[in-house]
């Protein structure tokens, strides 16, 4: 099985040549050409290491809110502000109850709250899905915001200057009213507003470097200046440097004038000067750090500062994370993580840290609903039951197949229709288009519910746009799946980790920091070390985590599988995959998630679904997906035999693999929003049929995520995630794209829209549309998405 071309040798008399073929051992007579086969079997027995497998709940009480930002205590350390959950919060330093700054009746979201020198306002930007943002300031004890800006944009890390007169703060390029999404710009503009409010005033424009859009950079996609010594505004600028991108700080005069370059920094996020000129903190891989300061004169050279051998002394302050790093006063440092803030003192080199404990409240419905007379394929082994009722109180099911609905609160008849449990895809990536800030309606979360899938697990994704987003869909304000984790992934030759597990206590501190933020499952990402892999493994088992990974060749995922990793993904290239190799994974009760879609030693397989029918004019899917992100390859696309296409040989091989024991996953891979997941169980289906396939997409899903005791199967207990499907995905698998209803802890969506019918009779809100006429023109559709416009 490690040969992809058949290994062979002579024997020893010369008369013959052994040749390994489909998977045996055979024997060619060179005289007469004669095959046979050379029986062997060998007993093989590995001892293997524990699997890092630790299942959770998902509770229907108040979850703690772990992905905190701009943590920030007020000039005399009496209050800290933060924001999370889409709200700037305030609490009494030490150890007070947070409480919300603005009142219940503000309906924006808040970001970025910033404190005035004098302590009694406090600054912050909102975001509006139709009308866009704004900044404002806040009394420092909470009231009605005053808004400061005049004209709507996308504003984010407003700054105080130093006698409170003014704000300098980031404005996007206004991409996102030319359909783009929100602060996804190509450049940005720090203009000044003042505190009483007016327009705002340009100073500066920082362009992304040319051929690098924002998905490359996504940690600096964000602009964040500040005012410094001298009354100079700073800002951070890219560049191409020798290994990469490179952060260089700059500084101008309030007028723009007098640009200087200070500091270059291989891999800074964020950087931020002392207001007295000493002192310079930044961001790098996710923890602060601390520098002197090198005053630059007018075209003087900046100061190249590396880590390992810069000219400037370089002090960590942080381990297990550190972000939105900024200057109190002239000698304290402020910074966060988690839900954690620290505040460290240059001159004495010691910090100190208040922990927040802000609780929220999860959406739970109140209320019973039933849904009666459908076809209920619960995933419990082999269950169908052909006409039952599945009785839901609050987020969870009470009763399924004969049950009493007469005192429901709510009955919908689905008689003719089929009940599944929700999909969960493994491989998601659905949290890319935005930088941190994103739009409570948002397309790229709420397709995934609309196309079925229930919960969700985003593998590989910048931890401050997905850790975020989960608390908001919890707490309700957004609709989406269950969204789980890994944040960052552990890559190998990270740019902004030069010590990248160097040491088994650096990847435990990598660890432990993703685990504040909300890590479930951790992402080893091809680490070049089998013991670095084993660190990961070892950790993950004693704190009690999954470990899913990029997967390799074949010798590679044994050796992880060995080591005691949960999974690895993407499909192993060798195709059969043959009995020793299914057994082995199957025997260790492994995880194989093959991501079909982007799979194959062929094209892609998601190019055969892009060429059997027009996606691009799918009502459901012209509705939710931009049109930027299908004119080109799905009006456009290959076409080639279907025998090109190795989805059936790898879904065999996943199948062979679970019918060893081991288990598998769809997994969407974030290619094609919506439709993908849908694709992944038809191909899945094609070997192992469609009660399997679903069994894969929502019981292995869930086993793998850890959560199969409240997700998965349609058993009492257990959370409502359900599709109510128009046809019988058992008659045609292509009928889970068949979707009335979506479930997701007993709330009730219409499949197509996204509008709530239970427990609220609640419009989705403002999505994306086109213009009809202008697509029967075959034109490029007028369109936006999030501007209040409907088809």
């Amino acid at each position: 099985s490690l040969r992809i071309l058949p290994g062979y040798d002579w024997s020893r008399d010369g008369t013959s040549i052994v040749i390994s073929q489909g998977g045996g051992l055979r024997r060619v007579n060179v005289g007469t050409g004669e095959v046979t086969t050379i029986p062997l079997s060998a007993p093989v027995q590995r001892t293997i290491s524990e699997m890092a497998y630790q299942p959770f709940r998902i509770p229907d009480e108040p979850f703690e809110a772990k992905f905190l930002r701009w943590h920030t205590a007020s000039p005399d350390n009496a209050t800290l502000a933060f924001q999370a959950v889409g709200r700037v919060w305030v609490m009494d330093i030490p150890n007070g109850t947070p409480r919300r700054l603005t009142p219940n009746s503000f309906p924006l979201q808040e970001f970025a709250p910033a404190w005035s020198p004098d302590g009694s306002w406090i600054a912050f930007t909102s975001w509006d899905d139709v009308e866009g943002g704004h900044l404002w300031k806040v009394g420092a004890s909470g009231g009605d915001p005053i808004r400061l800006t005049e004209a709507p944009g996308e504003f984010v890390h407003p700054a105080w200057s130093g006698d409170g007169s003014e704000l300098v703060v980031a404005r996007g390029s206004g991409a996102t009213a030319r359909n783009r999404t929100v602060t996804h710009n190509p450049w940005w503009d720090v203009v000044r507003v003042p505190a009483s409010g007016g327009p705002a005033e340009f100073v500066a424009r920082v362009a992304l470097p040319a051929g690098t859009g924002p998905n490359s950079v996504a940690r600096r996609a964000i602009l964040q200046p500040s005012f410094g010594p001298e009354g100079r505004i700073f800002f951070p600028e890219f560049q191409e440097g020798a290994s990469g991108l490179e952060t260089v700080l700059v500084s101008v005069e309030p007028a723009g004038t007098d640009r200087r370059e200070h500091l270059i920094l291989p891999a800074a996020d964020e950087i931020v000067p002392s207001t007295d000129g000493k002192w310079i903190a930044f961001q790098e891989g996710d923890n602060a750090f601390l520098t002197a300061m090198p005053w630059a004169g007018t075209g003087s050279e900046p100061v190249a500062l590396n880590k390992r051998n810069g000219k400037l002394p370089v002090r960590q302050l942080s381990l297990e994370g550190g972000l939105f790093p900024r200057w109190r006063d002239a000698g304290t440092v402020e910074f966060g993580s988690g839900n954690r803030y620290f505040a460290y003192r240059v001159d004495s080199e010691t910090v100190d840290t208040v922990t927040v404990r802000l609780e929220v409240p999860r959406r739970i419905p109140e209320g019973t609903i039933a849904l009666t007379g459908a076809r209920i394929v619960t995933l419990v082994e082999d269950e169908v039951i052909e006409s039952g009722t599945v009785l839901i109180e609050g987020s969870r099911i009470t009763c399924v197949g004969t049950c009493p609905s007469e005192a429901a609160d709510s009955v919908i008849d689905v008689r003719g229709k089929t009940i599944i449990p929700g999909f969960v895809d493994m491989h998601a990536h659905n949290h890319r288009e935005h930088r941190g800030y994103r739009p409570l309606r948002d397309y790229e979360v709420a397709m995934y519910l609309a196309y079925g899938v229930t919960a969700s697990l985003d593998n590989s994704m910048w931890s401050q746009n997905v850790f975020p987003t989960a608390e908001l869909i919890e707490a309700g304000e957004m609709i989406g799946p269950r969204t789980y984790s890994t944040g960052d992934p552990l890559y190998r030759g990270d740019a902004a980790r030069q010590n990248a597990l160097s040491s088994y206590e650096v990847a435990e501190q990598e660890i432990n920091r993703l685990g504040s933020w909300g890590m479930v499952s951790i992402k080893q990402y091809m680490q070049p070390r089998r013991d670095q892999r084993q660190w990961i493994s070892h950790i993950a088992r004693e704190k009690g985590y999954m470990v899913t990974s990029e997967g390799g060749d074949l010798a590679f995922n044994l050796g992880m599988i060995m080591d005691g990793q949960t999974a690895w993904e993407h499909p192993l290239s060798y195709i059969p995959l043959y009995g020793d190799v299914a057994k082995f994974f199957g025997r260790a009760n492994a995880v194989y998630s093959p991501t079909f879609v982007v799979a194959g030693p062929g094209p892609w397989n998601i190019e055969y679904f892009y060429a059997e029918s027009d996606v691009w004019q799918e009502e459901k899917h012209r509705r939710w997906m931009p049109w930027r992100q299908m004119v080109g390859h799905l009006r456009r696309r290959t076409l080639r035999p279907e025998t090109d296409y190795s989805f059936p040989l790898l879904a065999q091989g996943l199948a062979d693999v679970i019918a060893e024991g081991g288990y598998g996953a769809i997994g969407s891979h974030g290619e094609h929003h919506g439709p993908a997941v849908q694709w992944e169980i038809w191909m899945a289906a094609s070997a192992m049929g469609p009660l399997e396939a679903l069994r894969l997409a929502s019981v292995h899903g869930a086993y793998f995520l850890g959560v199969l005791d409240d997700i998965g199967t349609i058993e009492v207990g257990k959370l409502a995630d359900l599709l109510v499907l128009d046809s019988n995905p058992l008659d045609n698998i292509r009928n889970t794209m068949d979707i009335r209803y979506v479930l997701k802890g007993g709330v009730v969506y219409v499949g197509d829209t996204l509008d709530e019918i239970w427990p609220n009779d609640t419009p989705f809100g403002p999505y994306y549309w086109v213009d009809e006429d202008a697509l029967r023109n075959d034109n490029r559709p007028v369109g936006y998405w999030n501007r209040g416009r409907e088809p």
